[in-house]
């Protein structure tokens, strides 16, 4: 009784406090990709814990990786093992995009920060478009990938990948179109609140959210220009054989990215496990930071 009387107030704490509360333990650090990028990552948890380091992912592209830390959800998953977060390129204090941006780069950042922290395998856990950035990773970096965990993922294709924000919301989603249209090459997460309010069921929640991330900074050019590049790319042949163990993770009512998304992509994989959150959004370590840490955990502590 008291271990989970312990949980529900870390939980309750970590959701009201700022994002930022945990910046002294996460440490910043830097390497260099392979085109010479510099990318900042951070570690939280224990180096010399046994289970391999869960890399996170963030979504966007041009998100500020730190929306994923509203919660504390990777605070508590941080109690078995090492937790790596990083800033996209284009980001935070990563380097600036070199050139025109391919999803490759984004791969390329990722074995970067692997091979700094020293690690032979890892756990990576992708949101949103951070899925497609873990399979990416995983068809060129295979034997580096434990585990995959995909939080409200991408399909195989961007083409694939379904949304139902018009159905859900008819009245804030012409709003959201028009107010992308003018927003600037970087711009602060409060300059999208209506979009944001669109991904969470627990309206109370949202708005805490949005309040904890307004001044976090976003990048619409790199937005823009690599969802050209994703266009093509299609990554189902590789999800079809891959080997290693991999759970999907969804909420129930997410409208941004959809539950039958999440479905396709589990029947896609071999031995695969899926998970759908209730009464939740597009962001389950927000919305539902107790459930999405004992999911994750679970399958992460069995492997």
């Amino acid at each position: 009784m008291k271990a989970s009387l312990k949980g529900m107030f870390f939980t309750i704490f970590c959701l009201f406090a700022s994002s930022d509360s945990f910046a002294d333990q996460w440490t910043r650090h830097f390497v260099e990709s392979n085109d010479g990028t510099r990318i900042a990552y951070y570690l939280y948890g224990d180096a010399a814990a046994k289970q391999p380091p869960l890399l996170m992912i963030s979504g966007g592209p041009g998100s500020d990786h730190r929306y994923m830390r509203v919660g504390g959800s990777f605070e508590r998953l941080a109690e078995n093992r090492m937790v790596i977060s990083f800033d996209q390129r284009g980001t935070s204090h990563s380097g600036e995009v070199q050139g025109k941006p391919h999803l490759a780069q984004w791969a390329e950042d990722v074995e970067a920060v692997r091979i700094a922290v020293g690690a032979d395998k890892l756990d990576l856990l992708g949101h949103s478009f951070g899925g497609i950035v873990a399979m990416a990773y995983a068809q060129t970096y295979r034997p580096h990938v434990r585990t995959i965990t995909f939080v409200n993922s991408t399909a195989a294709t961007i083409a694939g990948t379904k949304n139902i924000m018009a159905e859900v919301f008819p009245d804030r989603i012409e709003v959201w179109r028009e107010a992308r249209k003018n927003l600037k090459p970087r711009f602060p997460a409060r300059d999208i609140n209506v979009f944001t309010s669109m991904e969470f069921v627990d309206i109370e929640k949202g708005t805490e959210f949005m309040r904890m991330i307004e001044n976090y900074i976003y990048n619409i050019e790199v937005n823009n220009e690599l969802r050209t590049d994703m266009a093509p790319l299609d990554y189902s042949a590789m999800l079809a054989e891959v080997k290693f163990p991999v759970l999907v993770v969804h909420g129930r009512y997410d409208p941004v990215i959809t539950p039958q998304t999440a479905w396709e992509l589990h029947q896609l994989i071999p031995g695969s496990e899926i998970r759908i959150i209730e009464a939740c959004g597009h962001l389950p370590f927000v919305e539902k930071p107790g459930e999405f840490v004992k999911v994750v955990d679970d399958f992460l502590l069995k492997q």
